[in-house]
């Protein structure tokens, strides 16, 4: 999908090909990564450690993905509460519904497995609908219950930050750098303990929620923001032929992160990840104000129903499991190689699944449920003020 002209991309609110393709592409990875239980020999345990380790790097791009979202979706802020009121409904419209469904199914699957539910694992579920860390330290991933669940908490502390900044219209941005920079900066100033390494951080114990304010990688979030202004901007692009240079060099930093990234490690530096796919993100956010960058449609399908994949992939392992038992491959290396294959597509059918018996239909639902609440809300509001002023 391509522009014609910068003010036909203000006045639009698109849905873009290639970011579809990418969001598609970054729940394939963590797929695939999280697929990699099935490789237990030596050669396959080396195969994940070179290779398919590095699809965690997905993590890192949905959140560069996100903050470009954030400004498309709010290029046309009034800087009202009406706007920031319908901006917080479609975003917990947009991942809280199927959290919800899917942390009802893991507390049924702990019942199912152990014959009741502590009431820890209870008090775990509720901080995760809540949003909130279970355990303040990141190399734990938060000890979500829905272990890829620590990623919403950081989407849900972003968004937040944006719909403060949404109040205004004028000075958004420098609200957003305000909110971002006593965790981003100052906190290491004072601790001078400047560290961009996810795993890395120091635990803070006094409230979970302060550990997402001070991590490294709301500095992804920040790059997305930083894309997504230029995408808006006013520059016509590159050349043509530089413009598909960009895209040769982006597909070139996505094939060479074995290389230049560390296995199991998140932060907005090269060696971590989230720099590369800052870079690779960035030059194809230039080559399309200058050309239509072509994608598959299956990776289009797949950004569609993308959260649904990411957040459930792992539900999709359980009959992965099953059918592999079911088929009784003799061959050793034959069973290891068609486990990691079955993994991957099973998982991904869960995503599909869940999209189309949950998260499409319930998140309209919630979405069209609490817009209309907001109108009747507001439309009281404005009856009692005109009443007084009678």
């Amino acid at each position: 999908m391509r522009f014609s002209s910068p003010t036909s991309l203000r006045s639009t609110r698109p849905t873009i090909d290639w970011i579809q393709a990418l969001r598609g592409l970054a729940a394939v990875l963590v797929v695939v990564t999280h697929s990699s239980r099935a490789l237990t020999s030596e050669q396959g345990r080396e195969m994940f450690w070179n290779y398919f380790v590095h699809g965690a790097l997905g993590v890192d791009l949905f959140f560069i993905i996100s903050g470009f979202i954030m400004v498309l979706t709010t290029q046309h802020c009034d800087g009202t509460r009406r706007y920031v009121a319908d901006f917080l409904i479609k975003r917990f419209s947009r991942i809280w519904p199927l959290l919800f469904v899917v942390s009802m199914t893991y507390i049924a699957i702990e019942w199912l497995r152990h014959g009741s539910v502590a009431a820890e694992y209870l008090g775990h579920i509720m901080s995760q609908l809540v949003f909130r860390p279970v355990h303040p330290k990141p190399e734990y991933f938060f000890l979500m219950p829905i272990d890829v669940a620590w990623t919403l908490c950081f989407e849900a502390y972003f968004y937040v930050v944006i719909a403060v900044s949404l109040l205004s219209r004028q000075w958004r941005w420098w609200i957003v750098a305000a909110l971002l920079m006593p965790g981003l900066v100052l906190y290491p100033l004072y601790k001078e303990h400047w560290n961009l390494s996810f795993y890395h951080q120091p635990a803070i114990v006094v409230n979970h929620y302060l550990n997402l304010v001070v991590s490294p990688m709301v500095w992804e979030f920040v790059f997305g923001l930083v894309a997504g202004r230029l995408y808006l901007s006013r520059w016509q692009g590159p050349p043509r032929w530089l413009a598909i240079c960009f895209v040769l060099g982006a597909v070139a930093a996505f094939v060479t992160v074995p290389v230049t990234h560390m296995p199991s490690l998140y932060g907005p530096t090269i060696e971590f990840g989230g720099l590369t796919m800052f870079g690779a993100f960035l030059l194809l956010v230039m080559a399309s104000k200058a050309i239509d960058i072509p994608v598959a449609r299956g990776l289009v399908w797949l950004g569609t129903i993308s959260y649904s994949v990411y957040l459930t992939h792992r539900l999709g392992f359980i009959p992965a499991e099953a059918l592999m038992d079911a088929l009784h491959i003799a061959d050793a290396t034959e069973r290891e190689w068609t486990g990691f294959a079955v993994h991957i597509a099973c998982g991904v059918a869960a995503g599909a699944f869940f999209y189309y018996t949950v998260e499409a239909p319930l998140s309209a639902f919630t979405r069209q449920t609490l817009l209309h609440l907001r109108k009747q809300v507001w439309a009281r509001r404005t009856e009692g003020f005109s009443g007084q002023s009678a």
